[in-house]
C-alpha cells in the first residue's frame, strides 16, 4: 500500500521577508524603461484528473483582464493530456483557445481576436532535496490568430522555455504544505507572423497552498517584458506588464498513486 503522506518538512521562517523583497524587485523591473506599465488580473480554474498509473488530463478555464484605461478582456480554454515516462519526466500535448476583445494598441482600436494554439511539451522535475526541486519545461506552440472581422489569420511557430525553482515547507497542518516558486520563462517566435507580439520574457514569484490531497491554490505575481506593434519589422516597441494570477486546482482520480504525484 502506498502512503499518502509527504515527507516531513520544516517551516521556512524567512519566507515573508523573501516574498516581500522579490515582489518589490518585480515592481522595480516593471517600472524600468517602459513606456507604460500594463496591469492585469488573471483568474484560472485548473481541473485535473489522474489515472491509476501514468496519465493526467488537465484543463485551464480562465479570464485575463487589463486594469489600465484600455480594458481588454481575454477568455481562455486549454485542455491537455500528459503521459509520465518516469517519475519526474513527462510529455504532453493540448489545444489552447482564447478570445480577446476591446484591443487597443498605441491608441488604435483593433478587431477582436480568436486564437487557436495546439501545443506539445516536455517537462522535467529534478528533486534536489526533500524540500527543493528544479523544474524545466520546453513547449512548442503552433498559433493560428484570427481577425474576427474577416477571419484572416496570422500563423506562427513559437518556442517557450521555463526554468523554475520550487521550495516546499510545512503549512502548520498535518499533511499540508506551502510551496514558494521563482521562475523565468522566455518566448521566441521561430517562424511565421505572430501578429502584434514578438519576443517575450517573464519572471514569476508564486506561493501555493494545499487544502486537501486533491485541492490546492496558487497566487503568482509576474513581471512580463514584450515587444508590441501594429506592423511587422523593426517598428515594435517594448512594453512591460505586471499581473496578479490566482489559480485553483481541483483534482479527481487516483491522485496519490499516479506518477505525477511528486512532480505536480
Amino acid at each position: 500500500m502506498v502512503s499518502s503522506r509527504r515527507p516531513s518538512i520544516s517551516p521556512l521562517l524567512p519566507s515573508k521577508r523573501l516574498l516581500t523583497l522579490l515582489s518589490a524587485l518585480l515592481l522595480a523591473l516593471s517600472l524600468q524603461g517602459a513606456n507604460e506599465v500594463g496591469k492585469q488580473l488573471w483568474l484560472d480554474v485548473n481541473p485535473r484528473w489522474y489515472s491509476k498509473g501514468d496519465l493526467k488530463v488537465t484543463g485551464v478555464f480562465g479570464v485575463r483582464q487589463s486594469l489600465n484605461k484600455n480594458k481588454w478582456t481575454s477568455y481562455v480554454v486549454k485542455p491537455s493530456v500528459a503521459y509520465s515516462l518516469s517519475h519526474g519526466f513527462d510529455i504532453g500535448a493540448g489545444l489552447g483557445m482564447n478570445y480577446t476583445n476591446n484591443i487597443d494598441v498605441d491608441t488604435f482600436a483593433l478587431p477582436d481576436r480568436f486564437a487557436v494554439v495546439p501545443f506539445q511539451g516536455l517537462n522535467y522535475v529534478y528533486l534536489l532535496t526533500k524540500q527543493w526541486k528544479f523544474n524545466t519545461y520546453l513547449r512548442f506552440e503552433e498559433k493560428f490568430d484570427y481577425d474576427t472581422n474577416n477571419w484572416d489569420s496570422l500563423n506562427s511557430l513559437r518556442v517557450r522555455l521555463r526554468l523554475r525553482g520550487i521550495y516546499e515547507f510545512s503549512a502548520y497542518q498535518k499533511e499540508r504544505y506551502f510551496r514558494a516558486t521563482l521562475s523565468w520563462e522566455g518566448f521566441k517566435t521561430a517562424t511565421g507572423d505572430d501578429g502584434f507580439s514578438t519576443d517575450k520574457s517573464r519572471i514569476t514569484l508564486g506561493l501555493e497552498r494545499s487544502f486537501t490531497h486533491n485541492q490546492k491554490a496558487r497566487v503568482e505575481l509576474t513581471w512580463q517584458r514584450q515587444s508590441l506593434g501594429l506592423v511587422s519589422g523593426d517598428s515594435f516597441d517594448d512594453y512591460s506588464d505586471i499581473y496578479l494570477r490566482v489559480r485553483y486546482y481541483p483534482s479527481w482520480g487516483d491522485v496519490i498513486r499516479n506518477k505525477f504525484w511528486h512532480s505536480d
